[in-house]
């Protein structure tokens, strides 16, 4: 009696030794996977370049401009890329220019058109990234061009541009607040691959303990028969 109940004893101990071992398996094999692809979770902060579309401008009855003046003096070496840089830039203001003396006369005024849009796109676009910046002046310079080929007679030209920088300046912002939220979800799934990790390790702890048992049990067997 005593000897059967022993049997069926370790044949119980056994089979849910074995079955934790696979479950301890089919853990570590998910946990694995899990940790992979949560730690994998990478987000850029790069802005892409606002596509801004003239169908949108709506000549507005008045506008509030709001100018922040800010002085810095600063010593900068400009290198190749520096030098390239601004030769782009100011080809799209010179572009931008051209475009706007295309209008009818009187929507703007010529005597001092180039003065004013160079200083105003450069302090409104001082706020950005070079890559930006070029974007920027890009922009308005195609949104110009589309402005000469409607017509234009009807567009303020002070209006224009501040809605253009307004539009630009939203879409940015836009950008940079998506970007802060995907590199949070990303912190987190890295935080959740880290703590994934421990679990495998556990997961793998247990089961090798499991096979060690059941290595044990079969060590038991073999030596009562």
């Amino acid at each position: 009696m005593f000897k059967f109940i022993e049997n069926n004893f370790f044949l119980i101990v056994h089979r849910i030794g074995f079955l934790f071992a696979l479950i301890s398996l089919a853990l570590i094999v998910f946990l694995g996977v899990f940790s992979y692809e949560k730690l994998s979770s990478r987000a850029t902060d790069e802005i892409s370049a606002p596509s801004i579309e003239l169908a949108k401008y709506q000549n507005p009855i008045s506008l509030q401009v709001e100018t922040e003046k800010a002085s810095q003096a600063v010593s900068v070496v400009e290198d190749d890329s520096q030098v390239v840089f601004n030769q782009k830039f100011d080809t799209q203001i010179e572009q931008i220019i051209t475009n706007l003396q295309a209008l009818p006369n009187e929507v703007l005024d010529e005597n001092d058109l180039q003065f004013q849009i160079k200083v105003m796109i450069k302090i409104k676009s001082n706020a950005y990234s070079p890559e930006l910046k070029l974007s920027y002046v890009e922009s308005l310079s195609r949104l110009t061009k589309q402005l000469v080929n409607v017509g234009g007679d009807q567009v303020n030209i002070d209006e224009f541009l501040h809605w253009h920088d307004q539009e630009f300046a939203y879409q940015v912002n836009e950008q940079t607040q998506q970007n802060l939220m995907k590199m949070g979800t990303a912190r987190t799934d890295q935080m959740t691959g880290f703590i994934s990790l421990g679990m495998l390790g556990a997961a793998l702890g247990f089961f090798i303990m499991f096979v060690m048992m059941l290595v044990m049990l079969r060590i038991e067997r073999n030596t009562r028969r």
